[in-house]
């Protein structure tokens, strides 16, 4: 299905979107022609997305963006909105998972990871929300959240609580707005291909988290999806017509062949 064909241009954020998923988001709104606001900590990176989205046939507004900060988030949207005009699609994207159980993992990081994944919902959430309410607006805000929600994977319990709590932020939005046009989509995913573990260090660590999870029975192949899969499935919710409001989305790769 050509996706362009489906939506008219619009205003896109996209938080989180220096790699991976949110780049590919970001990438994918670009070859809509929309106009997309990519913001992430890592301005080289950032750039590089920028350029992409341009590439594609959009138009970018690259800015720093700490989604834990009420500052930094404001100033984003306000100049995003500048830049490019009034957005009406929100794509919460950023977040953080740290490796350790939980009697072990070290207090900054659980921190880092409710900052990061519920807060950084939170806070860009109330930003564009606030503004389509105020201009009588519709839109679309989406959550990318993870199959963890429900596959307690041991080692990373608390990242899968903090997308726990951003799917209930989801729902609770979702009541909040109903009747004003704004919809809010979970976009749930599996295993896809990123730099989202980059920073966890031993690999033999992770070796043995996942040897835990198959006996727990979460990992019960090694298929794995690629960004713009997910991506996809984003450009499906926000190009949905008028009138449909697809609630929660999964996304996960299906098994490799058996030999």
């Amino acid at each position: 299905m050509d996706m362009s064909a489906a939506s008219e241009p619009r205003t896109a954020m996209v938080t989180g979107a220096s790699s991976g998923i949110g780049r590919a988001i970001a990438v994918a709104f670009g070859a809509l022609g929309w106009k997309v606001a990519v913001g992430a900590r890592r301005i080289d990176a950032l750039a590089e997305t920028a350029t992409a989205v341009t590439d594609a046939g959009g138009s970018a507004f690259a800015h720093a963006l700490d989604v834990t900060d009420a500052t930094s988030v404001d100033t984003f949207v306000a100049n995003a909105s500048e830049a490019l005009g009034p957005i009406d699609v929100l794509i919460n994207n950023a977040g953080c998972a740290w490796p350790g159980d939980i009697a072990a993992i070290e207090p900054d990081k659980l921190r880092d990871m409710l900052a990061t994944n519920v807060l950084g919902t939170l806070l860009p959430s109330r930003g564009v929300v606030a503004r389509l309410l105020a201009d009588r607006r519709a839109g679309d805000v989406v959550l990318i959240s993870s199959d963890a929600v429900h596959n307690p994977r041991p080692g990373l319990v608390t990242y899968g609580a903090t997308k726990a709590a951003a799917e209930h932020i989801a729902r609770g939005l979702a009541y909040e707005v109903e009747g004003t046009g704004i919809r809010v989509t979970t976009v749930r995913v599996g295993p896809t291909i990123t730099d989202f573990a980059s920073d966890w260090g031993d690999p033999q660590q992770f070796a043995a988290m996942v040897e835990r999870w198959q006996r727990f029975g979460h990992q019960r192949h090694w298929g794995v999806m690629d960004p713009s899969d997910v991506a996809r499935a984003v450009v499906l919710a926000v190009t949905t017509p008028p009138g449909v409001h697809l609630d929660t989305i999964e996304v996960v790769p299906v098994a490799p062949p058996t030999p």
